[in-house]
């Protein structure tokens, strides 16, 4: 009886032992077995399995970094302009009251992005349901524009930026429902909100 051991690398780096067993004159036999020893690895696998040929190991797949979230064209992250309160009580994404009633509406701060003492990150309306989210916490348009940001660039970034007595406005790429509502002082983004248009908690 003779006896056949052979020894290749498995998908998940360990030492897989075949052996295969037949009488004499059994060629038939061994040949199956060395067939078996080299089969392709099970799909998803991290390395390559070593058939003695010096090929070196495939390289490590890096992971897919999300992307951050941006203030539009729809909301913040899962926080979305025209939400209800049936759809926001649990959602854990706004914080307590931290403004009395404006305009039929209330302000919240925002779980996500550390909101500035007595400040509002988003404010409710009891028609509209989410009709303001504010810039907070260094957020930024699709667009890159934010806090900070100077006249030259929002002007690049919203060619029809229009300006009139209670501030600039421009509209949002990707939503027509909504609009950018922008302050400006010595030349740059001092406040910044995403609305719906027609909102009626801020001028």
């Amino acid at each position: 009886m003779r006896r056949l051991v052979i020894m290749t690398a498995g998908a998940a780096g360990g030492a897989l032992l075949l052996a295969a067993c037949g009488g004499g004159g059994g060629g038939g036999d061994v040949k199956g077995a060395a067939t078996a020893a080299v089969s392709a690895p099970a799909i998803g696998a991290t390395s390559t399995p070593d058939l003695g040929g010096g090929q070196p190991p495939a390289p490590r797949r890096t992971a897919v970094q999300p992307r951050a979230a941006t203030l539009g064209p729809l909301g913040y992250g899962p926080l979305r302009l025209g939400m209800k309160a049936a759809q926001l009580r649990g959602s854990g994404l706004l914080v307590g009251k931290v403004r009395g009633p404006a305009g039929g509406c209330t302000g919240y701060a925002l779980r996500t992005q550390r909101t500035p003492k007595g400040s509002a990150g988003a404010y409710y309306s009891a028609r509209l349901g989410i009709a303001t989210i504010v810039a907070v916490g260094g957020m930024r348009t699709p667009q890159g524009i934010g806090v900070g940001s100077p006249l030259p660039q929002v002007k690049q970034a919203y060619p029809k930026l229009a300006t009139g007595a209670n501030g600039s406005s421009a509209a949002v790429p990707g939503n027509p429902n909504a609009v950018y509502s922008l302050r400006f002082k010595g030349g740059r983004v001092a406040s910044l909100a995403l609305d719906l248009v027609g909102q009626n908690c801020h001028n």
